[in-house]
């Protein structure tokens, strides 16, 4: 990563560049930015000098976004990755988003192109580690359950399926579900709010465009399946559903709304998401990772700071917040380990997630996990919700008072 904060925006409309150029004009003392009429131009100067971010339109005479994306991908592939678009064709929806980050619709709107690169450069600038760095950026996809992922593709084939039925299988894998949630909520389709549940997009969708999706080469992915057995991804897995059901669960007893419990639900699902990325890219290291925790009895992701200098946590919030998911999921999956980074404001989705994978980890288990960390009783009591904490573990494990005491 360069220490100076570099753009290169290509687009073969001159007046869209003239127009970048004015929107973005305020940023000249902060950013170092480059502009061109054509992909072949642009590549020369990435072959020249390092850029943290390329902006391209997706439609261009000479080179085509998703042609130029893609190589830039595999000769640059450090580099945040960012599409302008002002159309919407079904042939290309997945093409785009196996190459593309995210999506700008065009005509841009000042504050939010400055928000999305602003949010680009401090994701780069939280990344310490190099080998991290170059890693996140690449990564089309989380990878997918072999078994789920094959699901899917039956499904699709099936014709008394539905969109529904198959949001339902994608809902249950959290490398599915976020990337139908960065498709669903990318400028391609615009809804009008953000949707954060994997069923109603795969509504919001149809089951066309999720089957050109599915079968597009790079938006789906699997893991090798002796990567599953070892790090036994189907209990991992099992973990992140329970947890995004007792999350809901919590915000509903704190009479939180419809949308904020189907956000925690989400957020609960995808808290893990950086262990699969550890599973998928760094899974020596996390092997080791593992051990050590349980040898030291010191939680794990105490132990990937030390080892490849970000936690599984960051790792994931990283990387949704490189997808643009939403603020809260990307919260609640950066400080799943240390609340008191974001309790500030009271109660929050980030709270919620936090307090049901600990009381997850508390009561259930899977072979592949760490030593795992008592429950924080300051946090609950200092936002007086020590009292409840009985309550929420009878929604995970439903027994008797009795019985809850012995267990």
């Amino acid at each position: 990563m360069s220490e100076v904060k570099r753009i290169i925006f290509v687009d073969d409309d001159e007046e869209v560049l003239d127009g970048l150029r004015r929107l973005l004009h305020k940023m000249n003392g902060e950013w170092e930015m480059d502009f061109h009429q054509n992909g072949s131009s642009a590549l020369s100067a990435m072959d020249k000098k390092t850029f943290d971010i390329i902006v391209s339109d997706l439609r261009m005479a000479d080179m085509g976004g998703v042609e130029l994306l893609e190589i830039v991908r595999t000769r640059h592939p450090d580099a945040t990755r960012l599409m302008l678009s002002g159309c919407s064709e079904q042939p290309m929806y997945g093409k785009a988003v196996s190459c593309a980050h995210q999506f700008i619709a065009k005509p841009c709107d000042s504050e939010q192109l400055m928000t999305q690169l602003s949010r680009s450069f401090a994701i780069r600038d939280r990344i310490r580690s190099q080998k991290v760095a170059k890693v996140l950026p690449s990564l089309r996809s989380l990878p997918a359950m072999p078994a789920a992922y094959k699901k899917v593709l039956d499904m699709i084939e099936d014709p008394r399926c539905t969109s529904r039925d198959v949001g339902q299988v994608i809902s249950r894998d959290i490398g599915m579900s976020a990337k139908i949630l960065q498709i669903v909520n990318s400028a391609f389709y615009g809804p009008s709010t953000k949707i954060s549940d994997p069923v109603r997009a795969s509504v919001y969708l149809g089951i066309k465009a999720i089957k050109a999706l599915a079968l597009t080469d790079g938006v789906f992915s699997t893991l090798p399946e002796e990567k599953v057995e070892e790090f036994c991804v189907s209990g991992l897995q099992e973990h992140c559903v329970r947890v995004g059901a007792l999350a809901r669960s919590i915000c509903k007893t704190q009479k939180m709304t419809d949308q904020q419990q189907e956000t925690a639900m989400m957020a609960g699902i995808l808290h893990d998401t950086g262990k699969m990325i550890l599973i998928s890219e760094f899974d020596y290291e996390l092997a080791e990772i593992i051990r050590l925790s349980r040898v030291e009895k010191r939680p794990c992701h105490e132990i990937e700071r030390e080892t490849i200098d970000l936690t599984h946590a960051e790792l994931g919030g990283c990387l949704l917040n490189l997808w643009g998911l939403g603020n809260d999921i990307i919260e609640a999956a950066t400080f799943h380990h240390e609340p008191a980074e974001c309790i500030k404001d009271g109660f929050s989705i980030a709270t919620a997630v936090y307090l049901a994978n600990a009381i997850d980890h508390q009561f259930c288990s899977y072979l592949s996990t760490g030593w795992s960390e008592e429950i924080d009783m300051s946090i609950l009591e200092t936002l007086e919700l020590t009292e409840q904490l009985p309550e929420w573990q009878r929604v995970l494990i439903p027994t008797e008072a009795e019985e809850h005491e012995y267990a």
